[in-house]
């Protein structure tokens, strides 16, 4: 009880009289700075927690440095401790953020100066008391909220503190646990070092202990938090991420997501399950986690790609993006990961093309599967791929996102891989009819069919131009810098010879649609603008292509309207303007029937227009905001389904790569005559005998030689005249170093003669410190002989005094 005496005498004052807290306070931190007992310390501590919520200003600005002394000397105390890191998190926690004088950034600052206070801190967790560690680590949340930077560099001052955070997830008891992990988050984002650090106290093993003992993904909020700081110690973390891999972490992320059904089957059966919202949240961490693992262009993306499906990644996130009714931000994030875990990955993307699953199945109205209907045939993923980016599952509805994710997941899949691309390309066709004895009650489609079928009938997608714009994409990454796709592609004819119709190329027939979807005035600018990237992708280095799109002279005369007409949406004016461009420069086959000088005569006129469409186009938000992985944003597509409108999306940013990198080219080309072109690039006129070549026709070749030579006689007079003004400029540096280095000389003689100078004095100062040395050395000598007489002196009243105190107390025993 003697401390809360002590603390009562303090509030209350001398002799009872009342103090204000201003007194009280000062009385207080007066205590905490003189005390010498520690009862009284932590009586002042005590009083000044209760103080300390209604006064905080006061308290902070008259006790703090006494507060942070006591923390320094007696912080084995556990209940001194404790009062202690609760009334200094109390003065250090911030009321409005945005206010820079807020008290709390004030008394942080104050804090942290020295990283001791923070030190005392980390040693302060080994004591195990339930109260001490709590608050322990609700201040240094607290700190780190406020000063993250600062405080990073504190605790690197003391690497072994941080295993002492990291031990946190080994406690019992799950307050300590979950609020350590929550300072682990904090603590390592935005630093790679204290990542290495922490992930080398073997803090993978630790959290996929957690995660397993909380049952997974169907686990509470500690899942996600786990999963959080597993994110921030491996995302831009190569070493952290071999780690993991060499740990075998990897292995173990397949049982996480889970899998429903048999591994060994020989198809993916569908998947009905439940899906709350925690369940939801950490399904998605686990499916970007993937993501993390296998980054495009990564060092370390390879091998954790080829560890992740020897590992059996492919079925359960196949199963989650491809077939199940999992929800559109988890089915999403399932097809993103198929797509890195297969991109530029010729052994993951044939793994892939192997993998068969179950069609989606009837649903009743309350969205259960009927039981009675009959099973639909085990198709191909990469159907399901298509189906999904083109809606074409009946009953089954998908997000935007979900769609470009699967769109984008094709091109991984077909990334670097010439012989998938020609295995799609042959699927270009309807495959023959099922067995009619069959059980299954739907037709088969290949891929390439249900990308036709939707290419080809863009009416109905009117409602839906996504629809056009996907198949047109997917379509693109088929034939994308493939000759013998883009030969496979235009061998396809549309029309039955047999029924009297004329047989029309795919890719007249793409311009058809292309022809009659600009006419309608309800058609929305995606449909133009997918075929039109189409048809750029197809004939970009392909003069066979081009030679087949300019059989049919009408093409250009139509690109031209098109180009020119205003009421046209700027990026398609932009795209046949590319287009046209295109054409114009791989025009090479001798047997087109328009060739260079034909397409220039038209062009010649326009040059302008060309240019400043092909300009616009370059600084347009559909080129600047293409979206790198062809993703659409959740706050994009939140604003889509409340508005009923389309997302932002109109460029696909592989072909935006092409587009820039191509544009100076393309647009140089329209400028430059057929003449000028490199003798193989132009083939279309036949060798023409000497005598039969018109008189006209040598005067232009005369005149065009002259202007050529004019041009060459004046570039040279230009470099004549740069040359001679370089020779000038030259010979006055050379005039001005000169007299730079006369003036140096004369400044190097006379620095000479100053240092002959001081070398001089420096001689003479040492010859007089010597003789001072000596006349120095001679008087501490007299002085220690003194000082030992004085010694001997006082040792002589020592044994007198004894002697004396000797004879005065003999009286006072002989009293006794």
């Amino acid at each position: 009880m003697y401390f809360v005496t002590r603390g009562y005498t303090a509030l209350r004052g001398e002799r009872g009289q009342p103090q204000s807290a201003d007194e009280t306070i000062e009385k207080l931190a007066d205590c905490l700075e003189t005390a010498t007992l520690l009862e009284d310390r932590r009586a002042g501590v005590l009083s000044l927690k209760g103080l300390v919520r209604d006064w905080p200003e006061e308290v902070g600005n008259k006790s703090f440095p006494g507060l942070i002394k006591v923390l320094h000397t007696d912080y084995k105390d556990a209940d001194i401790t404790k009062s202690l890191l609760e009334t200094i998190t109390i003065l250090c926690t911030v009321q409005h953020q945005h206010d820079k004088d807020d008290r709390g950034f004030k008394f942080t600052d104050y804090f942290i100066e020295d990283s001791r206070n923070v030190t005392v801190l980390l040693d302060i967790l080994e004591e195990f008391d339930f109260y001490v560690r709590y608050n322990t680590i609700k201040l240094l949340s607290t700190l780190l909220a406020n000063r993250s930077k600062r405080i990073q560099e504190c605790i690197l001052t003391n690497p072994m503190g941080i295993s002492l955070l990291v031990d946190m997830l080994d406690d019992k008891r799950d307050i300590i646990r979950n609020e350590g992990l929550l300072l682990l988050i904090d603590l390592t984002r935005n630093n790679t070092e204290i990542q290495k650090i922490v992930t080398f106290q073997a803090t993978f093993e630790k959290l996929l202990t957690v995660i397993e003992e909380q049952e997974g993904i169907s686990g509470d909020i500690v899942v996600q938090d786990s999963l959080t700081l597993m994110h921030n110690l491996l995302r831009y973390n190569v070493s952290d991420q071999v780690y993991f891999r060499e740990t075998s972490c990897i292995q173990q992320i397949p049982g996480l997501l889970g899998y429903v059904g048999d591994t060994d089957a020989d198809h993916v059966p569908f998947s009905f399950e439940d899906w709350p919202p925690q369940k939801i949240a950490n399904t998605v961490l686990v499916l970007q986690l993937i993501r993390i693992l296998t980054e495009p262009d990564s060092s370390s993306t390879p091998v954790n790609q080829k560890v992740m499906v020897q590992s059996g990644i492919l079925l359960p996130i196949v199963q989650l993006g491809l077939c199940s009714n999992a929800p559109s931000i988890v089915r999403t994030e399932a097809l993103y990961s198929i797509a890195y875990v297969t991109a530029a990955n010729p052994d993951n993307q044939a793994m892939f093309g192997k993998v068969m699953i179950a069609s989606p199945p009837l649903l009743l109205e309350d969205e259960r599967i009927d039981p009675n209907a009959v099973p639909g045939i085990p198709r191909p993923a990469m159907v399901s791929l298509i189906s999904i980016a083109l809606v074409k599952d009946l009953g089954f509805s998908y997000s935007y996102s979900s769609r470009a994710a699967a769109t984008y997941a094709i091109y991984c899949c077909l990334e670097g891989n010439p012989d998938a691309q020609l295995a799609l390309a042959s699927t270009l066709k309807m495959p023959p009819e099922d067995n009619a004895n069959s059980t299954f009650s739907d037709k088969p489609h290949s891929a390439g069919s249900l990308l036709l079928e939707t290419i080809e009938n863009w009416e109905q997608s009117l409602s839906d131009p996504y629809k056009v714009w996907f198949a047109c994409d997917i379509l693109s990454h088929i034939i994308r810098n493939n000759e013998k796709a883009k030969e496979i592609a235009g061998s396809i004819v549309f029309g039955d010879e047999a029924n009297g119709e004329d047989p029309v190329p795919l890719l007249h027939q793409i311009v058809a649609q292309l022809l009659l979807c600009t006419k309608n005035p309800s058609t929305n600018p995606r449909i133009p603008i997918g075929y039109l990237c189409l048809l750029c992708t197809w004939l970009y280095e392909s003069s066979s292509s081009v030679s087949l799109f300019l059989t049919e002279s009408t093409h250009v005369q139509f690109l031209i309207q098109e180009m020119q007409s205003s009421t046209n949406d700027p990026t398609v004016q932009g795209l046949v303007a590319y287009l046209l461009g295109i054409t114009y420069e791989y025009n090479d086959d001798p047997s087109t029937h328009l060739d260079r000088t034909k397409l220039q005569a038209i062009f010649s006129s326009r040059l302008d227009q060309f240019n400043s469409l092909l300009a616009r186009l370059r600084d347009s938000p559909a080129v600047k905001n293409a979206p790198q992985y062809l993703q659409i944003s959740a706050e994009d597509e939140s604003i889509s389904n409340t508005t009923h409108s389309l997302p932002s999306l109109l460029l696909d940013n592989v072909f935006v790569e092409l587009f820039k990198s191509t544009y100076e080219n393309i647009q140089k080309s329209i400028k430059k005559k057929p003449s000028k072109f490199s003798k193989g690039e132009n083939k279309s006129d036949a060798p023409t005998p000497a005598n039969l070549v018109s008189a006209d026709e040598v005067i232009q070749t005369y005149k065009s030689t002259i202007e050529e030579q004019a041009a060459h006689i004046k570039s040279l007079e230009e470099k004549i005249a740069e040359l001679e003004s370089t020779i000038n400029t030259l010979k006055s540096n050379d005039e001005l170093i000169r007299s730079e280095l006369s003036t140096a000389a004369t400044d190097n003689t006379s620095l000479k003669q100053q240092i002959s100078e001081l070398k001089s004095n420096l001689d003479t100062t040492v010859s007089q410190s010597t003789s001072i040395n000596e006349e120095q050395t001679l008087k501490i000598t007299e002085l220690e002989k003194k000082l030992e007489q004085e010694q001997d002196k006082f040792v002589q009243l020592e044994k007198e005094q004894e002697d004396l105190l000797v004879c005065m107390g003999k009286p006072i025993s002989d009293m006794y």
